[in-house]
């Protein structure tokens, strides 16, 4: 399990224990002078959850959009709970959507002529401060009715109900570590540093301009390797391997591995499957085992094994079918391979297709016996 895994757990430990805490001790003392009794308190309860989530969720995106507005930025979409509202063709569309967060996701990118200046500061605290208004409302709320009884005494721990899920988000939203999505709080720690800044909006960029359909986009490269400019060279790795300029792609590759200790390890694992990638599909086959023997640890190459990108199928395969000579570890990566390319962005994967099955091929080539064809990628059709 990894690092992130681990804290992830335990946050999301730490908000159960916040919530048992709260209904066992606020909500149970409300209960007996509440005006409702049995079953009805609970669903009172339940109501305010329900309030409390959306309210928040609400809340928060509308914290991002005006920090992005502050900072320069553009709106490229809100997602509130997997109801995505974005604008295309100058018309404010829909859609059902995933996010990165706890409860939405607002992504942005730099406005024309602010791509070295926007700043992202503002989109990361004012969830906070939002949230402080939000909080003082609910407190001054909560103090002028809480002692009133009946409709008005549950209209105060109502609110306070709505404050607390508010709390709680927030909890998520600003701890300074990455889990299992990139929050504000790690942001914030990352782009403390004006490099990461500058990379911060470069990405940005980038992201977009990949999702707008451009492939070949050009990309800035930072020789001091953080997560964020990890990320963006990695961009740029994938620019030089759909255009086979394989050195340009190794020599990116090994300075972002030679910074393990200032990057995630996912970041670094998919460094490594890169680098191991080119080296055995474009040279000899003693040099690639000898760098793999010398330089991949066995935890590295077991952390590759485990991870679903199609940078760490591609390595997993070539390891398997040239190095280690086995087919059933060949099976274990090709049965991850359609989850893998579904995560893909669209614009990568007819990228990803020519680069998967020319390792596909290798390996084909090397064991004709093994009838591993019908795994070959291809792109669907519109």
């Amino acid at each position: 399990m990894k690092k992130e895994d681990v804290i992830g757990i335990i946050i999301y430990l730490i908000i159960i224990a916040l919530a048992v805490v709260f209904g066992f001790t606020v909500l149970q003392t409300h209960q007996v002078n509440s005006a409702f009794q049995g079953m009805l308190y609970y669903l009172f309860v339940f109501l305010s959850v329900i309030i409390g989530v959306l309210f928040n969720s609400i809340l928060f995106e509308l914290a991002h959009i005006a920090g992005a507005k502050a900072g320069k930025y553009e709106i490229l979409s809100v997602t509130i709970l997997y109801f995505s509202f974005f604008k295309e063709n100058g018309k404010f569309k829909f859609r059902f959507s995933s996010f990165d967060g706890l409860t939405g996701e607002t992504k942005i990118v730099p406005k024309k002529g602010y791509e070295d200046k926007a700043n992202p500061t503002p989109y990361l605290i004012f969830g906070s401060l939002f949230f402080v208004v939000e909080a003082i409302i609910v407190m001054v709320i909560f103090t002028l009715f809480k002692d009133k009884g009946g409709a008005l005494g549950d209209l105060a721990y109502g609110f306070l109900t709505v404050g607390a899920i508010g709390l709680v988000i927030l909890f998520y939203n600003i701890v300074p570590l990455k889990i299992d999505s990139m929050t504000d709080g790690y942001r914030l720690t990352m782009v403390s540093n004006p490099k990461n800044k500058a990379a911060f909006n470069e990405l940005l960029r980038v992201e977009h301009e990949i999702q707008q359909g451009n492939t070949d986009v050009e990309v800035k490269l930072f020789d001091d390797i953080t997560n964020f400019t990890a990320d963006l060279n990695l961009n740029k790795v994938y620019a030089l391997l759909d255009k086979k300029e394989y050195k340009e792609a190794e020599e990116i590759l090994d300075k972002i591995i030679a910074a393990k200790e200032n990057i995630d390890a996912k970041v670094f694992i998919r460094a490594r499957a890169q680098k191991i990638y080119i080296n055995l599909i474009t040279k000899d086959l003693e040099e690639a085992k000898e760098y793999y023997e010398k330089e991949v640890p066995v935890s590295e190459r077991r952390e590759i094994s485990n991870d679903v990108s199609m940078a760490s199928i591609r390595a997993y395969l070539l390891m398997s079918g040239l190095l280690d000579k086995s087919r059933s570890e060949c099976i274990i990566a090709l049965n991850n391979v359609y989850r893998a390319f579904k995560k893909t962005p669209k614009n990568r994967q007819a990228t990803e297709v020519t680069l998967f099955n020319e390792a596909l091929d290798r390996v084909i080539a090397a064991h004709a016996d093994w009838e591993l064809e019908g795994y070959k990628l291809q792109i669907a059709s519109k």
